[in-house]
């Protein structure tokens, strides 16, 4: 048991702090997104040499469970605002080819009054099933395009918007086609853009690192002083370098509501549980006043949703 710990424990540093290590690589991002499972194999490996009496390898598995604690604490602490008459709530949600229970979700963005509906890999037969199932009377005002497989975007609104761009719509650029919209409100208009990455694998993850440099730049030549969302698919989460770059000067709204571990990736699967947060709300000039997740039939991902202020943080 001794040898097993120190090879878990020796092995557990690298898988750390590959955290830090930004590249294009399709390993390095797929080991990225295991921090967390990391963590808490640490955290078992510290009780087992605790029980042990197996000091040193205590001592260790402590100090990378403590700078798992440091990283993870931020997302436990809520630095959310008062609710206000003039909220505005945004959801996102990743139909996965089409496939998700369209009821299901018009049911949900009814119950939780959503403003601006972000809808991810929508195809023109989803489109047809959620008008059905009310969506065009509950958000009429409509951008982007659905289309077969994955690269889809419709953003969905009962607030009145405009069309600012539609976004690169190269898989060389490492993003689909991705609306930006402004949205005219009485306290002022703010700019929605919508987002759906590619993902990284193990063959490769260059194109998944562009796609990330490419919406860190397009949010660095917004104006500051400009109300900005960005909401969709990442296909990253806190342990991706890329991201927390993008993430700069903007609030993670799960992270502000003090969710912890949210995990929207994957759903409905027999064998492997939902273990990392893909799918994520980017706010920057608007206060968090709560967020959440929604679970959908039919799709791998869960939906995000952010009930957001127009007082500044």
């Amino acid at each position: 048991m001794n040898h097993l710990l120190w090879t878990g424990v020796l092995v557990a540093i690298p898988l750390i702090g590959v955290r830090w290590i930004d590249s294009g690589a399709g390993v390095v991002a797929v080991l990225q997104s295991m921090v967390p499972i990391v963590a808490l194999a640490v955290a078992g490996m510290l009780l087992v040499a605790v029980g042990l009496r197996l000091w040193p390898v205590s001592v260790i598995a402590g100090a990378l469970l403590s700078i798992c604690a440091v990283l993870a604490m931020p997302s436990m602490l809520s630095h959310t605002v008062a609710a206000g008459g003039d909220d505005l709530v945004v959801m996102s949600a990743n139909l996965q080819y089409g496939r998700a229970d369209a009821q299901s979700l018009v049911t949900a963005a009814r119950a939780h009054q959503v403003d601006v509906l972000v809808l991810l890999e929508i195809t023109p037969a989803a489109v047809e099933r959620l008008s059905t199932a009310g969506l065009d009377s509950l958000l009429p005002e409509s951008a982007g395009r659905s289309s077969p497989g994955a690269a889809g975007i419709v953003i969905r609104s009962r607030v009145p918007l405009t069309l600012l761009e539609t976004g690169p719509g190269h898989r060389s650029q490492g993003a689909l086609s991705e609306p930006v919209v402004a949205l005219h409100r009485p306290a002022g208009d703010l700019v929605l853009r919508a987002v759906h990455l590619l993902p990284p694998t193990l063959s490769g993850a260059s194109q998944w690192r562009s796609g990330l440099a490419g919406l860190q730049a397009w949010r660095q030549r917004q104006p500051a002083d400009l109300p900005l969302v960005m909401a969709g698919d990442f296909n990253s989460s806190q342990s991706h370098p890329g991201f927390r770059q993008v993430a700069e000067t903007m609030n993670d709204v799960h992270r502000v509501a003090g969710g912890g571990w949210v995990r929207t990736w994957p759903q409905g699967r027999r064998l492997v549980p939902p273990f990392i947060q893909l799918d994520h709300v980017l706010v920057r000039g608007l206060g968090v006043v709560d967020a959440g997740v929604v679970l959908l039939p039919d799709t791998d991902h869960a939906a995000v949703w952010a009930r957001l202020s127009v007082r500044r943080p």
